[in-house]
């Protein structure tokens, strides 16, 4: 089951209704929440759902007791932490590397000459997988390096576990951001199921108007047989797939957050209009926002500032965080290409900003020159430029796709151009727009008016929602679809 499939309108309004006639009470909302997403799990796959809750119960006493010996017994504890570690990284491991293991392996043994081969296996990717992971394995650090104290109670922490409107594909939450919510009882508010219905709108738009409209016309044709394409459908195809991306992802984290409000649960944002950015680290703070927070907090920063050999070394612990996240996203070649571009553009980044800051230290009219238009502009077009291109390896199937494409940016023998008609091409434009609107309303100058539109009278707004609503039934099918994000 999916946020775009006909059940969830069925499961949904169903939850919801139960929930708000419960007593207001920790154990009976969270007990109805917590079977709501175990049905929700179970109805894509009920075999898998004890590794769900196995690697859970495993997770719940592991940090349990390590609150328990905290300040004492230093080995125990870092044996505790690798227990959890070995069956959290081995699960995802098992179920979404072992077939790229083994066919880089038999790649290997062929280079070499070797005739003998690994055999392939070919596993169902459990759902959620490399969110829920993450998810618990932050905890369990938190609770190591004494940051947040453990959960006591087995049913919060379930439910934090496996809650079902992050459980697909995020937003990965913290203990210290959900556990609190979970343990306090929720009262119905009428301004939060306001904006639960307006976040959620704002996702759907996004997720099923524009990501799967740019998809199905300008993106997929493209990419299928990229060979027969001009060079300007292939600029068409992967700016439309810096859309498409940016929009699936996006508007599946604000349904998934506008979902949760319905509960009374706020989950953390994911997306921050970064297609404002005017450097990859400002990118990066900005998109998937609570992966980043993850890999550089669990990642890069206990291998920058711990005691091993990898201490200072900025630039390697840079490129080991973008493999991790590369290799996060796919068990694939492309992926590792993707995050060794972006380990090396923030590799330059970081080495740009120290020489120029050493002009501006010089000379303090580098200085206005940081501030000015012209380098703002400059900035920003490298930073979504570079971001763009890198969207070829991540979109595309297999290497060697990946360097045909990038010739046919330059040049392509292809001549055809993907079949748009007047209809569809003005639906194009103004999914475009509503993308570029979307962002514009974040500056400073443009939120007023985002601002006036929340301040009109419920009815006005209520219309303005009803039109889209129209809009979405007549020209998005119900459950055509799935989410990018719901392979990785």
């Amino acid at each position: 089951m999916s946020f775009v499939e006909v059940e969830f309108l069925f499961f949904l309004p169903l939850a919801f209704i139960a929930y708000w006639l419960l007593p207001r009470n920790r154990i009976a909302q969270n007990g109805w929440l917590l079977l709501m997403s175990w049905v929700f799990y179970a109805c894509w796959n009920w075999r898998l759902l004890p590794l769900l809750v196995g690697g859970a119960l495993l997770d719940f006493g592991v940090a349990r007791r390590l609150g328990a010996l905290e300040g004492s017994r230093q080995g125990y504890r870092r044996l505790l932490l690798g227990i959890s570690l070995a069956w959290n990284l081995g699960a995802l491991a098992f179920f979404k590397y072992v077939g790229f293991f083994a066919e880089s392996f038999n790649l290997m043994l062929s280079a070499v000459g070797l005739h003998a081969s690994v055999p392939v296996l070919h596993v169902l990717l459990p759902l959620g997988i490399s969110f829920y992971t993450l998810q618990r394995l932050g905890y369990v650090f938190d609770v190591y390096l004494g940051r947040y104290p453990p959960c006591r109670s087995l049913l919060d922490f379930l439910l934090f576990a496996g809650y079902f409107p992050q459980l697909t594909a995020g937003p990965i939450s913290r203990g210290n951001e959900l556990l609190p919510q979970l343990a306090e009882p929720r009262g119905l508010l009428p301004q939060r199921l306001a904006s639960a219905a307006a976040t959620m709108l704002m996702g759907y738009v996004l997720k099923a108007w524009i990501a799967d409209s740019v998809g199905q016309t300008l993106v997929d044709p493209v990419f299928a047989d990229d060979a027969s394409f001009s060079t300007s459908a292939h600029w068409a195809a992967i700016i439309g797939y810096m859309v498409q991306v940016f929009s699936d992802f996006a508007g599946y984290s604000l349904i998934a957050i506008g979902c949760s409000l319905l509960f009374g649960i706020e989950l953390a944002p994911n997306f921050d209009s970064p297609f404002l950015s005017r450097s990859l680290p400002e990118f990066w703070r900005r998109w998937h926002m609570t992966l980043n927070r993850w890999l550089f907090d669990y990642i890069y920063g206990q291998l920058s500032t711990g005691r091993t050999w990898l201490r200072g070394r900025l630039d390697l612990c840079m490129m080991i965080v973008f493999l991790a996240s590369g290799l996060w996203h796919g068990a694939a070649a492309t992926f590792v290409l993707w995050g060794v571009m972006h380990g090396l553009g923030m590799i330059v980044h970081r080495r740009w900003d120290e020489y120029y800051r050493g002009l501006c230290r010089a000379d303090r009219r580098y200085v206005q020159r940081r501030r000015s238009a012209g380098y703002a502009f400059v900035s920003w077009l490298l930073t979504q430029g570079f971001f763009l291109l890198s969207l070829v390896p991540f979109r595309s199937q297999s290497i060697a796709q990946t360097g045909r494409f990038f010739t046919g940016l330059v040049h392509s023998s292809g001549a055809d151009r993907p079949d748009i008609g007047i209809t569809v091409g003005i639906s194009l434009l103004l999914a475009f727009g509503t993308v570029i609107l979307y962002h514009l309303l974040d500056l400073e100058r443009w939120r007023r008016f985002r601002e006036r539109f929340f301040d009109l009278p419920a009815w006005v707004r209520g219309a303005a929602y009803g039109m889209v609503v129209v809009f979405l039934m007549l020209f998005v099918p119900v459950g055509a679809s799935t989410f990018i994000y719901r392979q990785f």
